[in-house]
């Protein structure tokens, strides 16, 4: 058996006979060691030679020193270091591999350019090499071709995030455009001319020198590829998705926890991934590619096919179109083994049309632990090809060839050829093409061409105004969505053009089209932008579609201070308002927008809003926006604006609990007083009584405080029952405490467990709650241990005493004590001789266990929440992995998990996950999943927690059946 023994790792050959790849293909074997080790990205040159950067540097910077490094492993190091050759030499290296004798397997390797220092991408053309080495993007030109730098790097960029080399900049690709892309990780910050930005796709221009941040957010992308139709799909580190569908100026999920919201803090949305299923367990998707060989059977063309480097697994996914972007689907494994050393981490498409796959080849994956056990002595880059596929091409040299001869190469069946012919075209700008490639593109046989045509053209330099009217009646979409995509780089429009693309906006069948038309907009002056706007606002037909309303929202929010009358202008017309995008995505969020600007001029626009409302549920639409954007804010005196319309709405609409909320919010005493009424009608339905509550919990008036009370120990409903006990945690008076004591025996187990965390935030409550267990009165087995933490964190010294009086010292185990408990856990889940015949783990007990112990936090095989992270796809077949994050819950914490302490000004102490952010609130989900919204004014402190919301002592107080039992379920497949 080849599997490794005692963490060994197989050789390439024993490797290679555990793999199993997809009926129809086989693996090969192209490099390897001595001669190839930490391969993280790869790419082709225009003679079929593979290029390979060895991240060998990986983690740790040479010649910089740590000056803090944080719970998270993030990095502040001592300077910034110089880029090359003046800056420290690393191990890091670009090895250009070549097969001279037309076998398949790499035996001639010569290294471009050694001593890179933590180099995470690379890309070639025009004339050299483009180099991602944060923070710098570098240009080494090889003019002569002789591969050899000829002199010193350009540093064309400056800025990119280096605080974690797991998340560097890095899948450096030119796009259709000619433009250069690449990715950028969670866990750094660039700041690159003045934009700063943490998980995204940016992109510069070889000849203009500009940059973009082309996308913000979507996880710790390590990979991007552009499909047929020049879409990017992007890779992901969440759980059980394939990527993200990128789209020019939009946002996207992120790290929220760790980041906080994105860098624009007025987008009140963001894309998720692409809707997937058929499969649990993705989490990472690395290195993925939309194949466009060529050489797979023909359900793979447009497949996207990612490295899992957690699963040791290369999975393709098909890719359906939706509206204006896509749906996933799982369809199966390409490459599978059982050996834990096969990492792969990036694909790339050969000039064969083969998948090529670079192996890291280690036993670890994860960067949680700080030491440095990395095996940098090995690493593979293996070919996925067709069963049977031909023999090695001959050798070939596209730069040789004339650019009349790569344009034949558009119509290419591997999109390789067609994509390097258009980067050497893009190289040489001829002039002489340009009639060709027009006639091409105007007579071509199908869409395909055509669109590979236009990119030529675009970037040969032959875009030009008189073409545009012809390319925009073109009959490919894509042509014309990309006519327009390409209009809108020059940020702004001619009168003629932008007459057109209105008019492309009002008559437009394609959601393609105008989904592009949308993306441009927020590229545009606000003249061009908002009749193009109006336009597809009045297409009800895109109220469902999955991109479209979002980006029309954002392209609007970047005219709502600038263009502030023009915008306003556009509901003045009651039609208008009756559209579907207008009504479900627009009006609402363009109120929050107003309001949470919070000027005089600001709350006199919600007015006028509000008054041009065609009907009182427009209304509503725009109140509840405007109540989220004033969240946390309260006012002297009301502003006078509102006032007066508030004044003329409530005597017509004296049962809306909208109004109501809304009246509260903005002070008014006498509507305080009715809601305090409303809430103990039952009368009044059970939603409306609820948020109700909530709102006078936000605004915190004492007042509310016997009608709360009265709700918690009365109310038949456990929802407001809940809803009460929430707001109630707003106010700091004794009597709350003993409330909760008394009546805790009667409430569910569900409002026990909050009334326990609300008893542990506060110190006078928490020693309301300890004296009842010193009376007798409350079983101290009911104080978790997390709960006593949580109460010595209050840092009340009497308290503390007695604390340790009746529970004895309350603190983390020593380091060395985690370690033997672990290692007894591995002696009972990995137990030799008589033990290891009879012992065995009951999976559907531990499903049980899980429920109980796990499942208030975590999700696995779909049940469970979502607190903490979804360990479907985590790496569950580690064993020693899942031990330390169990036993040791905060010795390293995933960054969307890190959790905030919150005190208040009267001594109130809320732990939770951030999942909103304002310049005047923030909302903390706790450990019982309520979010807790706590005013900015009224905090004394708020701080990243140094502990994980995960309690410890799990695993101990589990027999050794159990947590077999619990350990065969999480490394399972499911039920």
């Amino acid at each position: 058996m080849a599997a490794p023994v005692n963490g060994a790792t197989p050789t390439p050959a024993d490797a290679l006979k555990q793999m199993r790849a997809a009926p129809g293909f086989e693996v090969k074997l192209v490099a390897s060691e001595p001669d190839i080790r930490q391969p993280v990205t790869m790419t082709f040159d225009e003679r079929g030679r593979l290029w390979v950067l060895q991240y060998l540097q990986y983690p740790t910077p040479a010649g910089l020193k740590p000056v803090k490094v944080d719970q998270y492993l993030r990095t502040k190091y001592d300077q910034l270091p110089p880029p090359p050759p003046r800056g420290p030499k690393g191990a890091d290296r670009v090895t250009i591999c070549e097969d001279t004798d037309g076998d398949g397997r790499m035996d001639k390797f010569k290294d471009f350019v050694t001593g890179l220092n933590l180099a995470s991408g690379m890309c070639l053309g025009h004339g050299g090499l483009f180099v991602a080495q944060p923070p710098y993007l570098l240009f080494y030109a090889d003019k002569n071709r002789d591969d050899l730098p000829d002199g010193d790097p350009e540093v064309l960029l400056t800025g990119f995030g280096m605080e974690d080399a797991h998340a560097f900049a890095n899948s450096l690709q030119w796009g259709p455009d000619g433009w250069l892309y690449g990715a950028h990780g969670s866990t750094v910050s660039a700041n690159i001319r003045g934009i700063e930005f943490q998980q995204g796709i940016w992109r510069y221009h070889p000849l203009t020198k500009e940059f973009e941040l082309f996308a913000e957010g979507g996880g710790n992308t390590w990979g991007l590829d552009f499909d047929e139709d020049g879409e990017i799909i992007a890779g992901t580190n969440f759980g059980d998705v394939i990527g993200l569908h990128q789209v020019q100026g939009a946002y996207y999920v992120k790290g929220f926890t760790k980041h906080g919201p994105l860098h624009n803090p007025h987008t009140y949305g963001y894309f998720e991934h692409i809707p997937f299923k058929g499969f649990k367990g993705g989490h990472v998707t690395s290195g993925g590619i939309v194949y466009q060989g060529g050489a797979f059977p023909p359900e793979f063309n447009g497949a996207y096919i990612a490295a899992n480097v957690l699963s040791h697994a290369v999975y393709w996914h098909k890719l359906v179109r939706k509206g204006s972007s896509f749906t996933g689907q799982f369809g199966g494994p390409l490459i599978e083994t059982d050996d834990e050393t096969f990492r792969p981490i990036d694909c790339l498409t050969g000039p064969d049309g083969a998948v090529y796959v670079a192996d890291w080849c280690d036993p670890r994956a994860t960067h949680l632990d700080p030491l440095d056990t990395w095996d940098r002595s090995n690493g593979r880059i293996y070919k996925l090809q067709a069963s049977g596929a031909p023999a090695v091409a001959a050798k070939f040299d596209l730069a040789r060839r004339s650019s009349q001869e790569l344009i034949k190469l558009l119509a290419d069946p591997n999109n390789w050829m067609r994509r390097e012919a258009r980067r050497l075209l893009a190289e040489r700008r001829d002039a002489k093409i340009l009639p060709s490639l027009r006639l091409q593109l105007l007579g071509a046989a199908n869409d395909q061409l055509a669109l590979e045509t236009l990119w030529a053209l675009h970037v040969s330099g032959g875009f030009n105004d008189t073409l545009v009217k012809q390319f925009l009646t073109h009959g490919s979409e894509q042509v014309r969505a990309w006519t327009i995509r390409l209009l809108g780089d020059a940020r702004k429009l001619s009168s003629s053009q932008q007459k057109l693309l209105a008019s492309a906006a009002h008559n437009g069948t394609s959601p393609i089209i105008r989904r592009q038309l949308a993306a441009t907009a927020k590229r545009l002056p606000g003249k061009d932008a908002l009749p193009i706007i109006r336009e597809l606002l009045e297409r009800d037909e895109d109220t469902e579609d999955p991109q479209i309303p979002l980006l029309l929202w954002w392209a609007i929010e970047s005219k709502a201070l600038s263009d502030r009358a023009d915008v306003v202008a556009l509901f003045a017309s009651s039609s208008f308002w009756q559209h579907a995008l207008v009504r479900r995505f627009i009006a609402g969020r363009l109120a929050r927008r107003y309001a949470a600007e919070g000027t005089p001029k600001d709350y006199a626009t919600c007015a006028r809003l509000l008054t041009l409302a065609p009907d009182f549920a427009t209304v509503e639409v725009l109140l509840n926006g405007m109540g989220e954007a004033l969240v946390g804010r309260t006012f002297d005196e009301p502003p006078p604006s509102l006032e007066v319309w508030f004044d003329k709405a409530w005597p017509v609409h004296p049962r809306s609990s909208t109004l109501l909320r809304f009246g509260v919010r903005l002070g008014l005493e006498p509507v305080r007083s009715l809601v305090l009424t409303r809430i103990r009608d039952v009368q009044t339905p059970e939603a409306d009584r609820i948020g109700l509550i909530e709102i006078l919990g936000q605004v915190g008036q004492t007042e509310s405080v016997p009608g709360l009370l009265e709700l918690l120990e009365k109310s038949p409903s456990e929802k407001l029952r809940a809803a009460a006990l929430t707001a109630l945690q707003r106010f700091p008076e004794a009597r709350i405490a003993r409330a909760l004591l008394v009546i805790y025996p009667g409430l569910s187990t569900d409002l026990r467990a909050r009334a326990r965390s609300a008893l542990c935030s506060r110190p006078a409550w928490a020693a309301a709650l300890v004296g009842a267990v010193e009376a007798g009165r409350f079983d101290a087995k009911e104080v978790a241990f997390d709960q006593l933490r949580q109460m010595r964190e209050l840092q009340d010294v009497e308290l503390n005493q007695r604390i340790e009086k009746r529970w004895g010292k309350v603190g983390t185990e020593a380091p060395e004590e985690k370690r033997n408990f672990i290692n007894e856990l591995k002696l009972v889940l990995k137990p030799s001789g008589a033990a290891a015949r009879t012992g065995k783990g009951n999976g559907e007990e531990g499903r049980k266990i899980f429920a109980q112990a796990c499942g208030v936090c975590h999700k696995l095989f779909g049940e469970g929440n979502t607190l903490g992270p979804d360990l479907t796809s985590a790496d569950r077949r580690n064993t020693d992995t899942l031990l330390a994050n169990i036993v040791t819950p905060s010795a390293y914490i995933r960054p969307e998990y890190v959790g905030f302490e919150a005190v208040t000004k009267d001594d109130q102490t809320i732990a939770g996950l951030m999942v909103e952010s304002t310049a005047d609130a923030v909302t903390l989900l706790d450990r019982n999943n309520q979010r807790q919204v706590l005013v900015r004014s009224e905090l004394k402190d708020l701080k990243e927690a140094t502990h994980s919301l995960m309690p410890e002592g799990l695993l101990e107080a589990l027999s050794p059946q159990q947590v077999m039992d619990l350990f065969t379920y999480l490394q399972g497949e499911g039920r």
